[in-house]
C-alpha cells in the first residue's frame, strides 16, 4: 500500500497519509520519534522489544519532542525525518507507518 497524499501540517506538529485505498491516517510527530524504526531507538531490530515502543532511554531523551526540521523521500518505499533533536537515521516504510496508524486496524499483530 503507498500514499496518494502526504501532508504535514508543522504548527499542530501532526503528520497526515492518504493511502490508495482511501484510508487517511494522522500521525502525531512525538508519535512517530519515538517509534522511530532505526536500531538505536528500537530493540526489536535484536530480537527483543515491541514494533513501535522504544527503550525507556530513548524515550527519556526524547521527551515531548514536537518538531521536524526536514522530511525526504526514499526511493518509493519510504520517507526519513530529520528531527528537532538532530536524529535521522530512521527510515519509514509505508508499510511501517501503515501498521502504526492510530485508528488500530492496520497494526501487526
Amino acid at each position: 500500500m503507498k500514499p496518494q497524499k502526504i501532508l504535514l501540517d508543522v504548527e499542530n506538529k501532526l503528520m497526515q497519509i492518504n493511502w490508495q485505498d482511501a484510508h487517511e491516517s494522522v500521525y502525531d510527530f512525538t508519535d512517530l520519534r519515538r517509534a522511530c524504526p532505526c536500531a538505536e531507538c528500537q530493540p526489536w531490530k535484536e530480537g527483543g522489544g515491541e514494533i513501535g515502543k522504544s527503550p525507556e532511554a530513548v524515550l527519556r531523551a526524547v521527551g515531548a519532542l514536537n518538531a521536524v526540521s526536514d522530511v525526504e523521500p526514499i526511493g518509493g518505499y519510504a520517507i526519513q525525518f530529520r528531527w528537532a533533536d538532530g536524529h535521522s537515521s530512521g527510515i519509514y516504510t509505508w508499510d511501517y507507518l501503515r501498521a502504526l496508524c492510530p485508528c488500530g486496524e492496520h497494526a501487526k499483530k
